[in-house]
């Protein structure tokens, strides 16, 4: 048997515990002649030193050795658990390729079936495509059959179209004498339209000098008129009555600002007519009362809240009162004063005051 490390260290130990024994290993291990000879003594010691330095360097061995068995347990280890993990997951994919193998044969399966049933929908469609054409050969033939009986039919037709070419010239000749006599009606209509033309603008002509020789008579005619109403009502005139001409929207042949008895003021405005129609009521709310355009231009010539508003006339159509009652504005005859009397509007609203 080898003498080890632990060997030496419990030989040593019995030795500290036995001091005796010390001298009987000597008497064995020396030699009489060393024993006796310093020099052999010192070379003994140094040998012995190298034993010594031998036994540290063995024992360091002995702990690397041990050192890399631990870590070559430990390697075995870990590979032990990885090869554990790696069968795991080796099974888990020959599963995973088995089940896929299942499937790709179903679908295989369904696959075959498929390319069965594409087999005989083929077959079903050869025969289809056989009959189909049987089918167009006999359409074919009937086609032809109808092209020639077209033919033929087109060649008459060309002939009762030449046969009719003529009555169709003389036709076309007669339209055309017909619209040259339409022409020269027309000609004849359009010189009898610009006589009624100059003779419409001759009759403007005299209604324009006719209102100018009658709207001063009838502007004259309202100015007594009106001031006995207001006279009447215990109204004051604020001054004179004068016409407004409102830039092409209208005109307001008399404007008259006034202050009542109750200390309200506002002006009178007056539409003059020879003959009061329902129109002529109408004209006034539409085209002044409500445009606001107008009412602005009013206000910019100074009117302002509230105005009463009244048509004048020398005659009245016996519709007008109803409509002036409708409208709310007064109607004022030169001959028979103040029909119905005039509501209050608002210039700055549009609307009277009984809408309010």
């Amino acid at each position: 048997m080898a003498f080890t490390v632990r060997d030496f260290e419990d030989l040593t130990r019995l030795l500290d515990k036995h001091p005796e024994w010390l001298e009987a290993l000597r008497q064995r291990l020396f030699t009489k002649e060393l024993l006796q000879s310093p020099k052999t003594l010192r070379g003994l010691s140094t040998r012995v030193g190298k034993v010594e330095k031998s036994l540290e360097g063995l024992n360091q061995a002995v702990h690397a050795l041990v050192e890399s068995v631990t870590a070559l347990a430990e390697a075995q280890r870990r590979h032990y658990e990885e090869f554990v993990a790696l069968r795991q997951e080796t099974d888990r994919r020959f599963a995973e390729l088995a089940e896929a193998q299942r499937r790709t044969e179903e679908r295989v399966g369904r696959l075959e079936e498929a390319v069965a049933a594409l087999a005989e929908a083929q077959r079903r469609h050869y025969e289809e495509f056989v009959a189909l054409r049987q089918e167009f050969l006999a359409y074919r033939q009937e086609t032809d059959r109808r092209f020639a009986e077209l033919a033929e039919a087109q060649r008459r037709h060309y002939e009762e179209f030449a046969a009719h070419r003529q009555e169709f010239l003389a036709y076309r000749q007669e339209t055309e004498r017909r619209f040259a006599e339409l022409a020269e009606a027309q000609q004849r209509t359009e010189r009898e339209l610009l006589k009624l033309i100059r003779n419409q603008d001759l009759l403007q002509s005299t209604l324009d000098r006719f209102a100018q020789i009658i709207g001063p008579v009838v502007e004259e005619r309202l100015i007594p008129a009106l001031r006995a109403w207001l006279e009447s009502q215990g109204g004051t005139p604020l001054g004179p009555v004068v016409s407004m001409t409102l830039d092409g929207i209208g005109e307001v042949d008399g404007a008259l600002p006034v202050r009542w008895p109750d200390g309200r003021e506002g002006w009178i405005l007056v539409s003059v007519k020879a003959k009061v129609w329902p129109r002529s009521i109408e004209d006034l709310a539409k085209d002044i009362l409500r445009n606001p355009r107008a009412r602005a231009a009013l206000r910019d010539k100074g009117v302002s809240d509230l105005v009463w508003p009244i048509v004048f006339g020398l005659t009245i159509d016996d519709r007008a009162p109803q409509t002036a009652e409708h409208e709310k504005i007064g109607l004022l005859s030169s001959q028979q004063g103040m029909i119905v009397p005039p509501v209050p509007w608002s210039l700055e609203k549009g609307n009277n005051l009984s809408d309010a």
